[in-house]
């Protein structure tokens, strides 16, 4: 005896659509377009279309812009659908652009792409995952639009993230502990994560790891070390790593002569920085 087949609705749909088209008789070509239409109509009743190939990473980002900068219907629209298949950089992209909207329920919604993506346990998902994590603990560590300030949650956010390697979410974390958000205070790990973002080239993460040496803050004082950092946190025209380097030439700090020249010039370059300010990561 055969096992019976249950037939899904799209299926069934099919079936009894070309049953029609076979007794309607029509002449081939006929036949052939009424068919075109048919399965059309089926695909969309069902909801059952080709996913297609999935979006690069240069179109989710522009989708992503184009809906932080005035919520584009259409690139709204990708976005959610992806977000919705599962995407886990869809959902990203998404919570990134919606997190600061003007509306209530669209920051909502962002919030919640974000804690979506931020809980994904794939490897295939782990980069989006990182990236929801910085993007959420940024929102909770600094504030952002309604969300209320979590430093606990902000810390164990951006910590994961960091573990898994991501320099923007180590320098946050270096904040935290250099500030004492929500914990005390701990120059030791702060100078570890400003290191390890220092490491990936990030000039805010230079200038912090600058001011501990200076300091003996966390790590031994070295004015060398110091120096270093300052200098190329100021060749990407950090403001505050350029007017450190102008002041030190003008009081004879971290190991330089007194330079008026040097002062001058350096000072001027950090009029030039301010209108060109280094993006926070």
């Amino acid at each position: 005896m055969q096992p019976i087949r249950t037939m899904r609705p799209a299926e069934t749909g099919f079936a009894a659509a070309a049953r029609r088209l076979l007794r309607a008789k029509l002449p081939p070509a006929a036949l052939l377009a009424a068919a075109a239409v048919t399965v059309a109509a089926v695909v969309a009743a069902t909801g059952l279309r080709g996913a297609g190939p999935a979006p690069s990473a240069a179109q989710l980002d522009e989708w992503q812009a184009m809906v932080t900068q005035a919520t584009e219907p259409h690139a709204l629209a990708q976005l959610r659908t992806l977000a919705r298949r599962g995407s886990g950089a869809a959902q990203t992209a998404l919570g990134i652009a919606l997190v600061d909207a003007r509306e209530p329920g669209l920051r909502d919604e962002g919030r919640g792409w974000l804690e979506t993506a931020a809980q994904a346990n794939g490897k295939a998902d782990a980069p989006a995952a990182r990236r929801a994590q910085l993007a959420l603990g940024k929102a909770l560590l600094l504030g952002s639009g309604d969300i209320p300030k979590d430093y606990a949650r902000a810390r164990a956010l951006l910590g994961e993230a960091a573990e898994q390697g991501d320099p923007a979410a180590a320098y946050y974390l270096g904040l935290i502990y250099r500030s004492g958000y929500g914990i005390a205070a701990d120059p030791v790990q702060a100078a570890h994560w400003f290191d390890v973002a220092s490491r990936a080239d990030i000039p805010a993460a230079d200038f912090m790891l600058a001011n501990a040496y200076r300091d003996g803050s966390g790590v031994p004082r070295d004015d060398a070390r110091a120096l270093a950092l300052y200098r190329r946190a100021a060749e990407h025209e950090l403001p505050e790593a350029v007017q450190t380097l102008a002041m030190a030439y003008r009081n004879g700090e971290l190991g330089l002569r007194p330079d008026a020249d040097e002062f001058h010039a350096q000072w001027i370059e950090t009029a030039h920085a301010l209108k060109h300010p280094v993006v926070a990561p």
